[in-house]
C-alpha cells in the first residue's frame, strides 16, 4: 500500500536540502535539476532506510550528472549498508577518481573495506583519509578500530602502521 507520509516526508526533504550538494559545472539547468531532483530524493530514500530504493534514484541522478563524486559516493555507501561490497568499493572508488583529495571518500572506502573484512585495505584507505585532513575524527575512530581487529593497541606497534594520536 502507498504510504501518503512517507513520500511527502521524502519531498520535504527536497525542499528542505537544498541543491548544495550537486556541482552545476556546465550542464544544461533541466539536467542539472534533474540530478538535483534523483539525488534527493535518493536521500529521502537513505533516511528512510531504503537502500535499494535510494540506489536506483542515485542511478537515475548519474544520468544527468555523470562525474559527480557525491552520486557515486552514496550509491557505495548505500550498497556497503546492503552488504554489497563489492559494488561499494567500485562506487567510492569512482568518487575518488572525481575528487582524489577528500578524506571523507577515503574513510568511506575504509569503511566499505572494514565491513568486507579486508581489514588491511582498511587500514590504507583510513590512513589516506588522515593524510588528507589529519583532523578527520571518523577515520581516525574507524583507523583505531582497525588497528584493535588485528590485535594492535595503544602504542604498539603494528608493522608498517602505528596506533593514530
Amino acid at each position: 500500500m502507498f504510504d501518503f507520509s512517507k513520500w511527502l516526508w521524502v519531498i520535504g526533504c527536497f525542499v528542505v536540502s537544498g541543491c548544495a550538494t550537486l556541482q552545476e559545472n556546465n550542464k544544461r539547468p533541466a539536467d542539472v535539476q534533474n540530478a538535483i531532483y534523483w539525488y534527493q530524493l535518493g536521500q529521502g530514500y537513505r533516511e528512510m532506510e531504503s537502500y535499494a530504493e535510494a540506489i536506483k534514484a542515485y542511478e537515475k541522478a548519474l544520468e544527468f550528472d555523470s562525474g559527480n563524486h557525491n552520486i557515486y559516493n552514496m550509491i557505495g555507501v548505500s550498497y556497503s549498508v546492503l552488504g554489497e561490497h563489492g559494488l561499494a568499493v567500485k562506487f567510492i572508488k569512482d568518487a575518488i577518481q572525481y575528487e582524489p583529495k577528500a578524506s571523507n571518500l577515503h574513510n568511506n572506502l575504509g569503511f566499505a573495506y572494514f565491513t568486507w573484512e579486508r581489514t588491511s585495505e582498511a587500514i590504507g584507505a583510513y590512513s589516506r583519509a588522515l593524510v588528507l585532513d589529519p583532523e578527520n575524527l571518523h577515520a581516525r575512530q574507524n583507523l583505531k578500530a582497525a588497528y584493535e581487529k588485528i590485535g594492535c593497541v595503544g602504542s604498539e606497534s603494528c608493522g608498517q602502521w602505528q596506533e593514530p594520536n
